[in-house]
């Protein structure tokens, strides 16, 4: 089930809900991303869509930026990104400080 969820289809998602949400959209990896973040956002002026994995959340993300759609965010986990010096650059794609969300959370206050 999982291999049918592709970036086209989660982009598709976000521009059809654009007719019924005016706010932004946050992209988030994973499931547990997207439960975490979705406590941590105004839910009634930013959406949280789950992109099921780093590589849809990121294809997504350059999609939407293709088609110039406004108010559209992607958060995903620094994993080894910064250390392998593959990171990806968009002004519109956010890395957790830490390895993942759960590591950035333990170090937090």
């Amino acid at each position: 089930m999982r291999e049918s969820i592709t970036p086209d289809r989660i982009a598709n998602k976000i521009r059809l809900l654009r007719t019924q949400h005016p706010g932004s959209f946050l992209i988030a990896e994973g499931d547990t991303d997207a439960r975490v973040w979705k406590n941590l956002v105004d839910c009634t002026k930013c959406r949280v869509e789950n992109a099921s994995n780093k590589d849809n959340a990121v294809k997504v993300l350059n999609i939407l930026e293709k088609d110039n759609f406004a108010g559209v965010l992607a958060v995903v986990d620094a994993d080894f990104d910064i250390l392998e010096k593959t990171v990806l650059l968009s002004q519109n794609l956010l890395l957790t400080d830490t390895h993942d969300l759960e590591t950035m959370l333990l170090k937090s206050p």
